[in-house]
């Protein structure tokens, strides 16, 4: 009885064996799934490439604002600083570092660009004046 199974295992191998090169044979629709697989690894390919380009884009915004003095930043209240650190950090926490990374370019880069840095306040002097 024993014989017979292993007789019967053996000639469900050897059918699936003698049918793989029929299941192997190539159609169009093969070479349409091969392009379609290709035009979708472009496309991420893409969009990755955007998206690190917007990271890199992040970080210089990030290291011009830990850079930048107080006094520079245009209509500078004294914690403007501060705010914009924690806008491109909570930017990056939630995901829109991109978006946060463009509102500090136009509001404070390129204003900073075109008009020439604030100046700084003259230190507090610690003698009276002389009469």
């Amino acid at each position: 009885m024993k014989t017979r199974h292993v007789a019967a295992l053996l000639g469900g191998m050897l059918g699936a064996v003698a049918a793989t090169p029929a299941l192997a044979q190539s159609t169009s629709s093969d070479a349409a799934g091969a392009g379609l697989a290709i035009g979708m690894l472009v496309c991420y390919g893409l969009v990755l490439i955007v998206f690190l380009a917007f990271f890199i884009f992040w970080i210089i915004m990030l290291v011009d604002c830990i850079k930048r003095q107080e006094n520079e930043f245009p209509g500078s209240t004294g914690n403007t600083k501060t705010i914009w650190l924690a806008v491109l950090l909570v930017g990056w926490l939630i995901g829109f570092y991109w978006v946060a990374a463009i509102a500090y370019y136009f509001m404070v880069k390129k204003k900073a660009v075109s008009s020439p840095p604030a100046a700084p306040p003259p230190p507090p002097t610690s003698t009276p004046p002389v009469v």
